[in-house]
């Protein structure tokens, strides 16, 4: 009997075998702005037939400022500023342009420019509560209906050296050797406002949770992974495990020397999975490495997808199918990482179609 997205895709997160494999895609107005139209993301979805995993829903609680701290957004002569204000100084992040859903905006400066930035942002973060947001959610649950499920962040600020490399992972090095204890204060404060985020989420109706961590050796050597984020990340799976409800992780860059340390996570999935030449993995060596312990969604380079035809997406998809074997189940074939324009929407289809055609 032929399940509903929702059907196939709860079942898969709860273990067991669906009616088919699974095909998703992490689609926003970065992608839907260049089509005719521009349409709504999870309409272009619905309209697709894909199984959505929707991650780009609202945050199940909102910021709230405290202990003199302001926040404010500017946009002047191009740039945009995002810049805190507290007792203790100001600090500031810039992007060229404005800063608009669906665009990816070039970082042009980071809040930490000194020594001096940590301790403020730390403040920032110490000031900064979490209250509940949680009345978006029927309603977006209600607008995704049988074609998905809604999927918020635990979290949005990834785990906390993780946060600190993305924004500027050479000055994160240095500075971590340089003034260790002035760094390391700011991560535990980090730390703690991550695991007090979850708790408010994990609150909230929904039943599956995905942090935004982009894992990847060019940001984080295996040592470091294994030293600040899988400590981290047990914090998350066991206060959302508790609750009955389910982490994914997303690792879109380079994780082949991650494999065998992300194999001993208690997340129900690994997301944004992404091969050669965006990624260094195929999906065969997620399988190979952790079994049918965890969903593996994604396999779609963003770049194949939009070089390739679609005679060879067929060649590769029905490959990697084949090389699955009996964990192919375990795969929900989808894209890694945000879907870049020029992707023929033809493509999509035709995924979905391969996906449709492998039954269990």
């Amino acid at each position: 009997m032929e399940m509903t997205s929702r059907e196939r895709l709860t079942c898969l997160f709860e273990g067991g075998t669906p009616d088919r494999m699974g095909s998703s895609f992490l689609i926003n107005p970065y992608y839907t702005n260049s089509l005719p139209g521009k349409p709504d993301p999870i309409e272009f979805m619905k309209e697709l037939g894909a199984d959505i995993l929707d991650r780009d829903c609202p945050l199940p609680y909102e910021k709230v400022y405290t202990g003199g701290v302001t926040y404010e957004e500017i946009y002047k002569d191009g740039e945009t500023r995002r810049i805190f204000e507290t007792p203790v100084g100001s600090v500031y992040e810039s992007y060229a342009g404005k800063m608009a859903w669906g665009d990816i905006p070039f970082k042009t400066t980071s809040y930490i420019k000194t020594i001096e930035d940590y301790k403020i942002l730390q403040y920032v973060f110490e000031h900064t509560e979490f209250k509940p947001s949680y009345d978006w959610f029927e309603e977006r649950d209600k607008m995704i209906g049988d074609h998905g499920i809604v999927v918020p962040q635990a979290t949005e600020f990834r785990s906390s050296l993780e946060y600190l490399s993305e924004d500027d992972v050479q000055r994160t090095t240095f500075d971590m050797m340089d003034y260790p204890e002035v760094v390391g204060e700011f991560l535990s404060v980090l730390r703690e406002k991550n695991i007090e985020a979850t708790k408010i989420a994990v609150e909230s109706p929904a039943k599956y949770f995905n942090i935004w961590e982009d894992s990847s050796t060019t940001l984080l050597s295996p040592a470091l992974f294994e030293e600040y984020v899988l400590p981290e990340f047990a914090e998350f799976t066991k206060i959302i495990n508790s609750a009955g409800k389910q982490l994914i992780h997303h690792a879109c860059g380079h994780i082949k020397a991650l494999l065998p340390l992300m194999a001993t996570e208690n997340v129900a999935a690994f997301e944004s999975l992404t091969p050669v030449s965006t990624g260094n993995i195929q999906m065969c060596d997620c399988a190979a490495a952790w079994g049918d312990k965890f969903l593996m969604i994604g396999g779609l380079d963003p770049m194949f997808l939009i070089q390739c035809s679609e005679a060879e997406l067929t060649d590769y998809l029905e490959t990697t199918i084949a090389q699955m074997g009996d964990l192919r189940h375990k795969w929900i074939i989808a894209n890694g990482d945000s879907l870049p324009p020029n992707v023929s929407p033809d493509k999509l289809r035709l995924v979905i179609e391969i996906a449709k055609n492998h039954k269990f």
